[in-house]
């Protein structure tokens, strides 16, 4: 333990904070204290050798791993030339084709190939030869990243033209475990109906992917999601059930325990939550075998040794953090909490008082992993569910029996008839706590209500009196907590229109609200890691909008229509305004998606065919029908918003032809704030649109993209209109306030 932290610490040091010419002269800073130990005494001498000595070789071999794997990978971007890989695994379908995991020859670690759908028709261990480009795994979109490098990726190749393919070794046993994936997937797909079908392949295999939008809404915002993160969770379950089929044979539970533990790793991906808990549980096993006890602590710290000899760059992976935060606070603080909860209850034993224990465990465990893994998930994801505890206490009584029930039912269906039920009991736990308050980390003010939580903690951690100071050190979070989110609503309480252009990165979503009314044109991204239904939800819930009058789509692509279903899993919808477009083609198929959604949820359409006026409280919409013919772009609905004398524009992605006849075709007034058309790209925000509207103020929704927006151009036109200019991807959700005095907007 002493060693494996801080070679975990020096592997961090080098992601995030050291770059490379510091990385040495931290190594030799810590050998010098690994020297220097030498004047200290027993049992400090040791504790400071063996931290400097895993201080200096965490530095170490996360600089030799980044010389031998990823340098030789960055080396080759930008080049185009032929390769010949191999297939690692089943490639996955994606919006443009398909992607897999291969093997380059000459290169150390995995890249990512990128095809067209031709590769759905391949399986693990087929050699392919085809042109590509070679492109940075490290640094996507060019900006530093550890999404793949913690994946063992170092390479991204996007493929060109025809492949050339070989049988290779497809069916030898080093791909039995993503054959048998494969299966459990196929099996789950034909013994159940969604949306329990994607709960139950999450469950089993960690795939998210057949997660509907309602139920992947409702399990991350219940705090259910770790449910479905294959992690110890699911390998106690696995080895409980075999402990079962063996008749709890201890010997011959740890010596087929191993290689099914081995193998329910390689079927999961190898992921670091479930290579930790296959590390873990590993321990577990062997102590009874050995004689010896099982070491909670040592245990954690050696799994995390084993993941990052694998892979140091596996430390700045969201699954690593969270899981090994969350067994920390179990092993920590779990214990502390319970402690403290039992004696509260009944002093006799019977029925009362196992439901008390059972009651204060889950209580205890659930407290325990919120308070380490809060902070990631403020970082990482701008959420905290306040509601886990409770939909813990729903659910992980009867988490054992669906996982075995369901892993079984892969091999007999009847056990699949007895997960069908139990995995809608656990989608409707979750939908039922998704909608008790929770904490959106939007702003500083949530940051600070956290820092007083911590802070709270750790005074009533050094006091005395612990019962007095919980309860008054709950009293104090739950008020602070209630001003937080009463703040954004009061900000805006009386404004007589309040426009707020969402951060959804590349995309686009502009929330308006004027008179107790509220409308939001677009709801999409490319690049959003929170999606942009769930980013304008929590907008809404910020500011204490809790129903859409009305959703405008300004055109059907994914960047300002694809977040559509994650907004309506969370958020009523009164009305959506669309264009109509012909059947058929891309945009065809996103708009029989869109009407499929509005029927499901029961939203009535309303085709925009001509001019509409729209009354939004105080405030008027115009609703204009496409402007020209051509691709979806310039065949989409323009928006204008008038509250007073404040007038607000919203072109979507029209090009400056289209922007041209918009102007000849209708008497647009002199504007206030424009949105940048297109999100800032060279062909829009024309000087024509600029000279008809005068706007004041540009925005640009905008996120990472490799499209080269906003353009300077554009962004120089805009300048030299004498327009000031904000960008989501530099600010954030942007607020507009146009006032009921006079003063207009802010």
């Amino acid at each position: 333990m002493i060693f494996a932290l801080p070679f975990g610490l020096g592997c961090a040091l080098c992601q995030y904070v050291l770059p490379e010419p510091w990385r040495y002269w931290t190594a030799g800073i810590a050998v010098l204290a690994l020297l220097l130990s030498s004047l200290l005494r027993g049992r400090q001498r040791s504790v400071v050798r063996i931290a400097a000595g895993g201080l200096a070789a965490g530095v170490l071999w996360f600089s030799g791993f980044a010389a031998l794997c990823l340098d030789p990978a960055q080396a080759l971007t930008g080049r185009e030339d032929w390769v010949e890989v191999r297939l690692l695994d089943y490639p996955a379908e994606t919006d443009y084709g398909a992607r897999c995991p291969v093997e380059v020859p000459g290169l150390r670690g995995k890249a990512l190939l990128y095809g067209g759908a031709e590769l759905l028709d391949l399986e693990p261990g087929n050699r392919v030869g085809l042109a590509v480009r070679h492109e940075s795994a490290a640094a996507p979109g060019g900006e530093e990243s550890g999404y793949f490098t913690s994946r063992g990726i170092f390479l991204r190749l996007y493929g060109q033209g025809e492949l050339e393919v070989e049988a290779g070794d497809a069916g030898s046993l080093r791909y039995l475990p993503q054959r048998l994936a494969r299966r459990m997937k196929a099996a789950a797909a034909a013994r159940y109906d969604q949306p329990e079908r994607g709960l139950v392949t999450a469950l089993l295999t960690g795939e998210r992917d057949g997660l509907d939008r309602q139920s992947l809404s409702d399990l991350t915002r219940s705090g259910l999601m770790h449910v479905t993160a294959v992690s110890g969770l699911h390998c106690g379950f696995l080895i409980a059930l075999l402990g079962v089929l063996v008749f709890r044979r201890q010997r011959l539970t740890a010596l087929l325990g191993y290689p099914v533990l081995l193998l329910y790793a390689a079927m999961t991906g190898c992921t670091p939550s479930v290579v930790r808990a296959c590390v873990m549980m590993g321990f577990v096993l062997l102590a009874p075998l050995l004689g010896r006890e099982g070491d909670g602590p040592t245990s954690l710290s050696g799994a995390l040794l084993v993941i990052l000899l694998a892979n140091p760059f596996a430390i700045a992976s969201v699954s690593l953090q969270l899981s090994f935060a969350a067994v920390a606070g179990l092993l920590w603080l779990g214990p502390r909490i319970y402690s403290s909860l039992e004696p509260c209850g009944p002093k006799r034993g019977g029925l009362v008082k196992k439901l008390w224990l059972f009651l204060t465990g889950t209580l205890s465990a659930s407290l325990g992993v919120m308070i380490l893994t809060a902070p990631l998930s403020a970082v990482y994801f701008g959420f905290l569910a306040l509601a886990s505890p409770l939909s813990n206490l729903l659910v992980l009584w009867m988490a054992p029996a669906l996982f075995a029930c369901a892993l079984l039912g892969t091999v007999f269906p009847p056990l699949a008839a007895l997960a069908a039920p139990m995995a809608r009991y656990l989608l409707w736990a979750a939908g039922l706590t998704a909608g008790l308050p929770g904490v959106r980390f939007a702003g500083p003010e949530a940051v600070m209500w956290l820092l007083l939580a911590y802070t709270l903690l750790g005074i009533c951690a050094l006091s005395r009196d612990r019962r007095r100071k919980y309860a008054f050190a709950l009293c104090a979070l739950a008020v602070s907590l209630a001003a937080v989110k009463a703040l954004p609503r009061a900000v805006v309480g009386g404004d007589l229109l309040t426009a707020v252009a969402v951060d959804v990165g590349q995309g686009a979503g502009t929330l308006l609200h004027s008179g107790g009314r509220t409308a939001l044109v677009d709801c999409g991204s490319l690049s959003s890691p929170q999606g942009a239904g769930d980013a304008a939800a929590d907008a809404m819930d910020a500011y204490g909008w809790d129903r859409l009058d009305y959703a405008a789509l300004t055109h059907y692509h994914a960047d300002h229509a694809g977040g559509l279903a994650g907004l309506l899993a969370r958020v009523e919808v009164g009305e959506l305004l669309l264009p109509r477009l012909p059947e058929g083609g891309d945009q065809g198929a996103l708009q029989r998606e869109v009407l499929s959604l509005a029927e499901r949820y029961g939203v009535p359409v309303r085709w925009v065919e001509e001019p509409a006026g729209i009354a939004l409280g105080e405030a008027l919409l115009t609703v204009y029908p496409p402007a020209a013919a051509g691709d979806a772009n310039e065949e989409g609905l323009t928006v204008l918003c008038t509250a007073g004398e404040f007038d607000l524009l919203i072109t979507g992605d029209m090009n400056a032809a289209t922007e041209r006849v918009l102007t000849e075709t209708y008497d647009l007034p002199d504007i206030e704030v424009l949105l940048a058309g297109h999100h800032g790209s060279k062909y829009s925000t024309s000087r024509e649109l600029l000279e008809a509207v005068w706007p004041e103020v540009g925005v640009v929704s905008v996120g990472e993209n490799r499209f080269g927006h906003p353009a300077p151009e554009a962004m120089e036109r805009m300048a030299a209109a004498g327009m000031e200019l904000y960008r989501t991807d530099w600010q954030g959700n942007i607020l507009i306030r146009v006032h009921k005095s006079p003063g207009g907007a802010q």
